[in-house]
């Protein structure tokens, strides 16, 4: 098989799966390093994907709008009028990671020579696997999402890889970023992320309080807590808990990426900013509940988790009606991990 010329990416969200799909794309970059790559994305993704590097462009649609107002022509135009530019540029290989039918749909209606997806085991919407022209099945259901999709990727001709993601973060986050953390004197520092998109994902904020205590004491590490819009209150739950001082940073998504390259370490739930870490090489210990973390947690080999087995795991749900048992995990077991982790770094 000749290499490709021109690939196209269809992962249209969320920002945790499309950091699950980077390992793929680098790994499509250094087989074909000649080649166009494309992404195609929702765009309250796509700031993610600007400062990736390499990727030649990177592509909005806004398939949210057709299923929110399906009658307004206008939605349906603005999408049809995507999908026409895309069929313009012939590209020799889409590869849909997302495995939804609107997904393999998109990539039908761009036309790419040869469309690949996963197959009727692995998709998320199994009738999805009929649109395309070439599947592929991981090994098992349970793999862990970052080694699927590389079985995507080596299936064109890209060997797995597992280095680090390249990122291109404007120089004026990344001095502001430096400069927040001279301000408070800060060098070797642990980054706590106590939040989380699901309710159902998130350890009770006041053990990371205990948590942030113990790694103080007795490790002499700082410990900064990092919320987004709307989590002050997970800072002041989890420093009334801990009678150390604790630092605290809201910060933007793009802003993690240079903070989590200078930490020593990040603790925290099945969350974006887990899995940024992941991609930048950081040590990480995830704290896991209604998630797999086999399919879905750490992917370094050294990384850690910590999980508490029920008869109901792993149930993805997003409420629960046991007041999520499952992420009662004692603080020593997540201060246990953190600690090996960091003696393996």
């Amino acid at each position: 098989m000749d290499a490709p010329q021109k690939i196209l990416i269809i992962r249209l969200s969320s920002l945790g799966d499309i950091l699950h799909a980077l390992p793929a794309y680098a790994a499509l970059r250094r087989s074909f390093p000649a080649a166009r790559i494309d992404w195609l994305v929702e765009n309250r993704a796509r700031f993610l994907l600007s400062v990736v590097a390499g990727l030649d462009e990177v592509i909005e649609i806004d398939t949210a709008a057709c299923q929110s107002h399906p009658f307004a022509a206008s939605s349906w135009a603005g999408l049809w009028k995507v999908i026409c530019s895309l069929r313009r540029r012939r590209y020799d290989i889409s590869i849909d990671f997302q495995g939804l039918l609107k997904t393999a749909a998109l990539g039908l209606l761009i036309g790419a020579r040869e469309r690949v997806g996963f197959g009727k085991a692995f998709a998320w919407e199994w009738p999805a696997h009929w649109l395309y022209s070439r599947t592929v099945d991981p090994e098992h259901s349970g793999m862990h999402v970052v080694d699927a999709n590389q079985v995507l990727t080596q299936t064109v001709g890209a060997p797995r890889w597992s280095g680090q993601v390249q990122f291109t973060v404007p120089p004026q986050i990344s001095n502001g970023v430096s400069e927040q953390l001279a301000g408070m004197k800060l060098s070797d520092f642990v980054v706590i992320n106590p939040g989380g998109g699901w309710p159902t994902k998130r350890w009770p904020a006041a053990r990371y309080g205990s948590l942030a205590e113990r790694i103080i004491r007795e490790l002499k590490l700082e410990v900064v807590v990092t919320t987004g819009p709307g989590e002050d209150e997970l800072f002041r739950t989890i420093q009334s808990n801990c009678l150390a001082r604790i630092h605290h940073l809201r910060l933007s998504f793009l802003e993690l990426i240079p903070l989590m390259k200078q930490a020593r370490m990040v603790v925290a739930g099945d969350t974006g900013p887990l899995h940024l870490a992941c991609a930048v090489g950081t040590p990480v210990v995830g704290i896991y509940g209604p998630t797999s973390p086999e399919r879905n947690g750490p992917w370094l080999p050294a990384d850690r988790y910590v999980v508490k087995v029920l008869p109901c795991s792993y149930c993805y749900g997003r409420t629960c009606p046991t007041h999520n048992e499952c992420m009662d995990i004692p603080v020593q077991e997540v201060f246990r991990e953190i600690a090996a982790r960091l003696e393996a770094a």
